[in-house]
């Protein structure tokens, strides 16, 4: 009887088969792993342009981003204009809420090259500390849980307080007849938030010297 030639081939071929079904079944194990993880992080961008007297004098950009019970929140800006001489500012916050309690802020101007602010506020122990300067300072104040940067992604309906990085303090948002929530701050200046469908398309920056706007771009 003469010998089996394909034998050989076809147990090559058994065990190729199995070798690759033993892979696939791993890649399968380590994807359904990683799902939970992909499927629990969101992400959202909001554009705007900035505006004074009509021109577009800067743009500023809002990224939020959620991973579990965190969430990170981004504002980067830039303007650049020419009133009695040039002005170039960069800006660039951050927020990072842990159930739904504020644990890290940053922020950071720099006007025609030289910094302005360089401050950051963290959570430690349930006191918050203020680095500044190569400084820190204790901040008196209860849990925060909505911030300036919130107001973007947020209409404040049913918040009694908004903290400001800025003054350091809580501020109550005050509901107008346009349908605005008015921020007055204690040096006397004020943002007014406009809102469609529970996101941010306008706000009204009124200073002591000029009126901007940061409108979102369609």
């Amino acid at each position: 009887m003469p010998p089996n030639l394909t034998a050989p081939f076809f147990k090559t071929a058994t065990l190729l088969k199995i070798f690759v079904t033993k892979i696939l079944i791993r890649l399968s194990i380590k994807l359904i792993t990683f799902l939970p993880i992909i499927s629990l992080a969101q992400s959202e961008q909001l554009d705007y342009n900035i505006m004074f007297n009509g021109t577009t004098i800067g743009w500023l950009k809002l990224e939020k981003n959620e991973v579990g019970n965190k969430s990170n929140l981004q504002l980067t800006s830039e303007i650049k204009t020419n009133i009695l001489f040039p002005i170039k500012v960069f800006s660039k916050e951050t927020s990072t809420y842990e159930n739904g309690k504020l644990i890290y802020s940053s922020q950071f101007r720099k006007t025609n090259g030289k910094t302005k602010i360089d401050k950051e506020i963290k959570l430690n122990e349930n006191q918050y500390e203020i680095i500044e300067n190569n400084k820190k300072t204790k901040l008196s104040c209860p849990v925060i849980d909505t911030n300036l940067l919130s107001l973007f992604f947020q209409e404040p309906k049913y918040i009694k307080e908004v903290y400001c990085d800025n003054q350091q303090r809580f501020i109550k948002p005050i509901k107008m007849e346009d349908g605005s929530y008015k921020m007055k701050f204690p040096n006397g200046y004020c943002n007014s938030y406009y809102y469609k469908e529970g996101i941010c398309i306008k706000v009204k920056v009124e200073h002591k010297f000029y009126v901007a706007e940061i409108i979102i771009k369609h």
